[in-house]
């Protein structure tokens, strides 16, 4: 076989993966500008690397050295770590984190890489086209190391604060990155990393697309229909159905505006998020209102975590009302869900009265 025939076939599932990718940026309007943004970069980067690739693996049947050879090099060192570092940066999506030195050790890595054509420091070649590494080989391979290490713990949190299908499939993409880098590392096999890259950009794509028919926009709460698909499922265990509403929030919006009624939607949001973590299910009704499903709490717990909630939220001048009420199997779910609601706008009249007599 050619060594053009071998490169085709070795990375035509590769490339076809990523014009995939290109067609679904181009077609799917569901995801947020800044989802479909992360994954074009992807897409861009792991075409660059699938040409640089294909490329370097040519010069390197020659017998003599090609000084493009170096370029190519360069840029296989510069990309690699990148996919990793863009999928971990998306775990933090919706937070504050700084997440600057990630960039930089990205920028520290391509200077060293590029600037090893001349100072040899990462990698060189001999007249005879022979590949050796320099004193800082090490550098990509400890960085990607550094973005697996913040992908896996960035992760678990994601897990703490209950996105357990999105957890199992981090750790899957950095067990299998992980494994392509020992495979051409150690074995000497060629294009597994980018093959990798790509499978689980579009994996992730995918799972990313189905979440946004779960999922509320504003507050990436699940939404009232991933309300009643899981409520098919947990009506067969004991749990605590909590209704919560927004005292106000009318007031707001038409004093301050929606983008400040918003605000207080994603506050409220994620400080139920924080005080409930995994052990709470939260779901945006619509409007300013949430149900949460508490399957592995008692009603003294929930009762502990609102009242969390509600300290946390007094610091923002905001105010929540809430109803409790216990599920047991073989009850009607939206009789009981009902009664919460019940109480719930019992608990809104009451506070608003007591603020009334201040």
């Amino acid at each position: 076989m050619s060594t053009i025939h071998y490169i085709i076939q070795a990375n035509f599932i590769d490339l076809t993966i990523v014009l995939f990718i290109y067609l679904f940026l181009l077609t799917n309007h569901t995801m947020s500008k800044l989802d479909n943004i992360f994954f074009l970069i992807t897409a861009v980067i792991l075409t660059v690397l699938i040409a640089s690739d294909s490329l370097d693996f040519y010069m390197e049947q020659m017998d003599t050295l090609y000084t493009f050879r170096y370029v190519t090099t360069a840029v296989g060192y510069t990309l690699r770590p990148i996919p990793i570092m863009l999928l971990a940066t998306l775990l933090k999506r919706g937070t504050k984190s700084k997440l600057t030195p990630l960039y930089i050790a990205a920028i520290v890595n391509g200077i060293l890489a590029f600037t090893s054509i001349v100072t040899n420091w990462m990698f060189y070649y001999d007249e005879q086209n022979n590949f050796y590494r320099g004193p800082v080989w090490f550098v990509p391979f400890l960085i990607s190391g550094i973005y697996l290490i913040c992908l896996l713990i960035w992760s678990f949190e994601r897990y703490y604060f209950g996105d357990k299908k999105e957890v199992i499939i981090m750790l899957f993409i950095a067990f299998m990155s992980v494994v392509a880098v020992l495979a051409e590392t150690f074995f000497h096999l060629r294009f597994i990393i980018n093959g990798v890259g790509a499978c689980a950009t579009v994996f992730y794509y995918l799972f990313l697309h189905t979440q946004t028919y779960k999922r509320d926009a504003l507050t990436w709460a699940f939404n009232r229909h991933a309300f009643y698909t899981d409520s098919e499922q947990l009506v067969k265990q004991h749990m605590v159905v909590v209704s919560l509403d927004i005292n106000n929030l009318k007031l707001i919006n038409d004093t301050k505006g929606h983008d400040k009624g918003d605000l207080v939607i994603v506050t409220v949001h994620n400080v139920l998020r924080e005080c409930f973590s995994k052990k709470g299910i939260i779901y945006r009704m619509g409007g300013d209102e949430f149900i949460i499903l508490c399957p592995k709490l008692t009603m003294e717990d929930v009762l502990s975590r609102l009242k969390k909630a509600e300290q946390k939220l007094s610091k923002y001048n905001y105010q929540i009302a809430y109803g409790i009420e216990t599920f047991i199997p073989n009850m009607s779910l939206t009789e009981i869900v009902a009664k919460s609601d019940a109480k719930m706008y019992e608990d809104k009249k009451n506070k608003k009265n007591l603020a009334a007599q201040r």
